[in-house]
C-alpha cells in the first residue's frame, strides 16, 4: 500500500516559516507556468524554464546554483526519457508508412458484425496507440474510421469515441509514452512493474470510456463527418491518401522520395500486432524475472538485458526496418526517408520533457518535497490521491497532459523515496491518470476532435471532455483498489 504523506515524516519534523515560503514559492512557480502557456501563449519550453528558474531564485539559490539545478535535471531527464520517446517515434512512423494501421483496422473490422464495432476500434486505437503518440495516433486512424463511418452509413461519434478511448487510456497510462515515463522518472518506479499495472488498470478504462460510454452518448449529440475531416484521406501529404486509399496509388502503394509510385505489400495483420507487442513483451519478461529469485545465469542477463526499455525499443525498431520496410518491397532509400521524418515531430516534445525536468530538479534542490509533504501530511491526504489531485488541477488549468504530469511529477517526485516498486509503480499511474482528467477548450486536441466529428463546442465537452473524465477517475478508482492489495 502506498503510504500516506504522514508516513514519510519524522517524528520531530514541524512545520516552519521556511516552509510556508516554500510553498508560496511552489504556487507562483505554476502560476508563472499558467500564465506563460494559457495567457501569453508563449512555448511550454521556455514557459518550464522561467518558471525553474523562478523556483530556484525565490527559494534562496544563487543564480549560478539556479543554473546548475536546471541544467542538471535537463539533462538527466532527455538521456534517459528523451531517447525512448525518439525510438517510440521512429517504430510508429515504421507502422504507419508501411499501412500497418490500414491492415489492423481493415482486418478488425471486417471480423465484427456492425453491433460490435465500437469493442473492435477500441481494441485497435489501443493496439496502434502503443507505440505512437496519442496526436500522431489520432490523426493516422480518423480519417480510416471516418472513411469507414460515411461509407457503411454508420454513426460518426458510435466509429470515433472508441478510437478517442483506446488512444488516451494508452497514452495515460503505460509506457513508453512521455507521461508514463516522466512519472516513472520522477517517482524512481520500474518500467516493467508500472507498465503490468498500467495495462491491467487500462483494460477497464478503455472499456468504460469507450463502447459503454459510446453507446450511451452518441444517440444524444448530434454529429455529422464533415467533408473537411475527410480530405486528408483522399489528398494526404503524397497525394495518394493519407491512409494509403482514395484517388492515389491504393492501399499497397506508397510514393518514392521522387514522387513515383512505390507498390508494396501490407504487412500481415500478425507480423504488425507482433511487431507492436515486442517491447512490451520484452519489458514484461524482465519484469517477471525482476519479480523471481535472482538465479543468475546467461539466460537471466539475456533477458534482463532485452527487457530494459531502451533496449526493447531499440531491438523492435531494427525488427520493424524488416517486417514494415525490405520485407514489404520497400528500398532502403525508402525506409532511410521514413527514418528520417520520425524525429522532427517528436523534437518539441523532447525539449519540453527536458524543461520539465529542469523543473523537477530545482523544486528538488529547494527543498520543496518537505513542505509538500508536511502540508499533505497536515491535510491528511494520502500520497496517490496527492498525486491524482495535482495532476488533475494542473490538466484542468493548462490543457496539455505532458506539461501536467511534468508539473506534479517536480512536485511529488521528491516524495517518492524509501517506496517499495508496486507503491512507486502505482504512484507514477496516478500522475498519468491525474493528468488525463478533463480536456477542455485549453486543450489543442479538443479543436481535433471537434472538426472531426463535427460536433458543436458544447457536443464536444460532452464527448470528448467526459470521456477523459471517465477515464482519470476510472483509473483512479482501479488504482486504489490495487493499493489496497499490493
Amino acid at each position: 500500500m502506498v503510504r500516506s504523506a504522514a508516513g514519510l515524516l519524522a517524528a520531530d519534523q514541524t512545520w516552519t516559516a521556511e516552509d510556508t515560503w516554500l510553498l508560496v514559492v511552489v504556487g507562483v512557480s505554476i502560476a508563472v507556468v499558467v500564465l506563460l502557456i494559457s495567457w501569453a501563449k508563449i512555448h511550454p519550453f521556455l514557459a518550464l524554464t522561467v518558471s525553474a528558474l523562478t523556483v530556484s531564485l525565490l527559494a534562496g539559490e544563487s543564480a549560478q546554483k539556479a543554473i546548475v539545478s536546471f541544467t542538471t535535471g535537463l539533462g538527466r531527464i532527455t538521456g534517459s526519457v528523451g531517447v525512448l520517446i525518439i525510438l517510440g517515434a521512429v517504430l510508429g512512423r515504421m507502422l504507419a508508412d508501411s499501412g500497418g494501421i490500414e491492415q489492423v483496422v481493415g482486418t478488425l473490422t471486417r471480423m465484427v458484425r456492425p453491433e460490435r464495432l465500437p469493442w473492435a476500434l477500441t481494441l485497435v486505437a489501443a493496439l496502434i496507440g502503443l507505440p505512437m503518440f496519442f496526436e500522431v495516433g489520432f490523426v493516422m486512424l480518423m480519417p480510416l474510421v471516418l472513411q469507414l463511418a460515411r461509407q457503411t452509413n454508420y454513426p460518426v461519434l458510435r466509429a470515433g469515441m472508441p478510437v478517442v478511448a483506446g488512444l488516451a487510456t494508452v497514452h495515460a497510462l503505460v509506457p513508453p509514452h512521455p507521461g508514463p515515463l516522466i512519472a516513472i522518472q520522477a517517482v524512481h518506479a520500474p518500467v516493467g512493474l508500472t507498465m503490468l499495472y498500467g495495462l491491467l488498470v487500462a483494460v477497464p478504462c478503455a472499456i468504460v470510456a469507450g463502447p459503454l460510454f459510446t453507446a450511451y452518448i452518441w444517440p444524444r449529440v448530434p454529429a455529422h463527418v464533415p467533408d473537411s475531416a475527410t480530405a486528408a484521406f483522399t489528398t494526404g501529404p503524397h497525394g495518394d491518401g493519407a491512409a494509403g486509399h482514395g484517388t492515389g496509388p491504393g492501399p499497397g502503394s506508397r510514393r518514392d522520395d521522387a514522387g513515383r509510385a512505390a507498390p508494396h505489400r501490407l504487412p500481415s495483420l500478425s507480423v504488425t500486432v507482433g511487431t507492436i507487442l515486442l517491447p512490451i513483451v520484452l519489458m514484461t519478461l524482465k519484469a517477471v524475472y525482476d519479480s523471481m529469485p535472482k538465479t543468475g545465469g546467461m539466460l537471466y542477463a539475456l533477458v534482463e538485458f532485452l527487457g530494459t526499455p531502451m533496449i526493447a525499443l531499440l531491438v523492435t525498431v531494427f525488427v520493424s526496418l524488416f517486417t514494415f520496410g525490405y520485407s514489404l518491397g520497400f528500398s532502403r532509400r525508402h525506409v532511410q526517408a521514413s527514418l528520417a521524418r520520425s524525429f522532427a515531430p517528436v523534437a518539441g516534445v523532447i525539449v519540453i520533457v527536458g524543461a520539465g525536468g529542469g523543473y523537477s530538479q530545482a523544486l528538488q534542490d529547494t527543498g520543496v518535497d518537505r513542505a509538500v509533504t508536511l502540508a499533505a501530511a497536515h491535510l491528511h491526504i494520502p500520497l496517490l490521491l496527492l498525486a491524482w489531485l495535482i495532476a488533475a488541477l494542473m490538466r484542468t488549468i493548462v490543457g496539455s497532459g505532458t506539461i501536467a504530469t511534468i508539473t506534479a511529477a517536480g512536485i511529488v517526485g521528491p516524495l517518492s523515496h524509501g517506496l517499495a516498486p508496486a507503491e512507486a509503480s502505482l504512484l507514477a499511474l496516478a500522475l498519468g491518470s491525474g493528468a488525463a482528467f478533463a480536456g477542455h477548450v485549453n486543450d489543442a486536441a479538443f479543436w481535433m476532435a471537434k472538426e472531426y466529428f463535427g460536433t458543436s463546442i458544447g457536443g464536444t465537452l460532452r464527448t470528448w471532455t467526459v470521456s477523459h473524465t471517465l477515464l482519470s477517475l476510472t483509473s483512479l478508482g482501479c488504482l486504489l483498489l490495487l493499493n489496497t492489495v499490493v
